[in-house]
């Protein structure tokens, strides 16, 4: 488990700038890898039905997302990296926010932090309401989103 650094060991300071040296204020490769944050279940109020108005659903957030590589390699230097800690943390302080009608609004949400890291290129979110049907395993939505560029 990584440090709890405030999410500085990300490649940011505590007033969350780029660190010199984390390849966040530096050239990068063209090369990417993939970074998975999958099976993540979070109670959120979700949904348009009167009936979802009255408490939390489970939800389920896989996201993938293809990160620049830095130049230089990894270096076992946890700030040269893309953070999935930080993006767990965004995801389950998004269920505080109050009450989501849609869930692509929620997983537009998610990829809107996935690709906050100028290091992301790609994120694909999935979203899955788990409670819906009795007989599936849940019921939700995908949406990706590329950097431009």
């Amino acid at each position: 488990m990584a440090p709890d650094d405030g999410g500085r060991a990300c490649g940011r300071d505590a007033d969350d700038r780029p660190v010199a040296g984390s390849d966040l204020d530096t050239g990068v490769a063209d090369e990417l890898y993939v970074v998975r944050l999958r099976g993540l279940v979070v109670d959120f109020r979700i949904g348009i039905h009167p009936h979802e108005r009255d408490g939390a659903q489970r939800v389920r957030v896989d996201v993938t997302v293809d990160a620049v590589r830095p130049d230089g390699g990894f270096r076992e230097d946890y700030r040269r990296v893309y953070c999935y800690e930080r993006l767990a943390a965004g995801i389950r302080a998004l269920a505080s926010g109050g009450h989501i009608g849609l869930v692509e609004t929620l997983a537009e949400r998610i990829a809107e932090l996935a690709m906050a890291d100028p290091r992301a290129r790609r994120a694909e979110v999935t979203v899955d309401k788990l409670d819906v049907f009795p007989d599936a395993e849940g019921a939700g939505v995908t949406v990706t989103r590329r950097r431009a560029g």
